[in-house]
């Protein structure tokens, strides 16, 4: 049960953060919010789906060889950094731009992460913010918070 505390404060915290999203929907025009309560509803559900399967590897015997070996313990720190780049991300999107924040954010994220190597993270950070920009801004027509290259 003692693992599975931080995985609850953390599904907890995320789920918090989707509800403070979907009342902030709630402003939004039929046609602007469907997107993201689609993606809200996702992130509650992988939320839940996070805590059932640690729920089941707790419920393993861990000298049982099924080839997996167990998570790595969560890092409060490593949370912390996360979560404060994901705040500076926050706060950055209109005073810079999305298109300029988004890059960074995922590129410093998945630096910090060592999620895969720099080819493949800025490949990663360059085709999603082309895909937002072919996708909202020319497809759509959607406001995008354009920050330092917007009109002056």
């Amino acid at each position: 049960m003692k693992r599975l505390i931080p995985h609850l404060l953390f599904a907890g915290a995320i789920d918090f953060l989707a509800i403070v999203f979907y009342v902030n929907t709630l402003r939004m025009p039929k046609a602007a919010y469907q997107m993201p309560r689609i993606l809200i509803a996702l992130v509650l559900l992988l939320s839940v789906l996070m805590i059932v399967e640690q729920a089941a590897l707790m419920r393993k015997s861990p000298s049982a060889d099924t080839g997996n070996s167990l998570p790595e313990e969560i890092s409060p720190i490593r949370i912390g950094v996360v979560v404060s780049l994901i705040l500076a991300y926050v706060l950055t999107i209109v005073p810079l731009g999305y298109f300029i924040a988004t890059p960074a954010f995922l590129i410093g994220s998945f630096l910090f992460l060592r999620s895969t190597k720099l080819p493949w993270i800025l490949a990663t950070a360059i085709g999603f913010t082309v895909f937002v920009y072919l996708l909202f801004v020319l497809f759509l027509h959607m406001p995008v918070p354009m920050g330092l290259l917007g009109p002056e």
